[in-house]
């Protein structure tokens, strides 16, 4: 249930309810209602809340999709791996793989 999926996203995030209600423009009352499930936020409010709890707005809504969902902080990770050169790219590449192996000796010398 969304009311669920809010307050623990919330939690996890470390926010009050009234930063939260803040950070999607509405009232305290407002995100206290929607955790209580007595009300539930519109469309556009998922895609702040998904914005702001920093979840996907499937997540919030519990829609099971075939789209691999990244584990936290694998996004960052791989934003910055793109914006390596082509070079530095091929050696993070060389770095995973060998990290699957049993050899570790491979990854880290010594």
């Amino acid at each position: 249930m969304i009311n669920e999926k809010i307050k623990i996203a919330r939690a996890n995030m470390n926010l009050s309810q009234a930063a939260l209600a803040r950070a999607v423009g509405v009232q305290q009352s407002t995100v206290a209602s929607w955790e209580k499930g007595r009300t539930e936020p519109d469309t556009v409010m998922v895609g702040r809340l998904a914005q702001a709890l920093k979840v996907t707005s499937d997540h919030l809504l519990d829609i099971q999709s075939e789209q691999l969902v990244l584990p936290e902080g694998v996004a960052d990770l791989a934003k910055k791996i793109a914006d390596l050169s082509p070079s530095d790219r091929a050696v993070v590449e060389k770095v995973v793989a060998a990290l699957g192996t049993d050899d570790k000796s491979k990854v880290v010398p010594g």
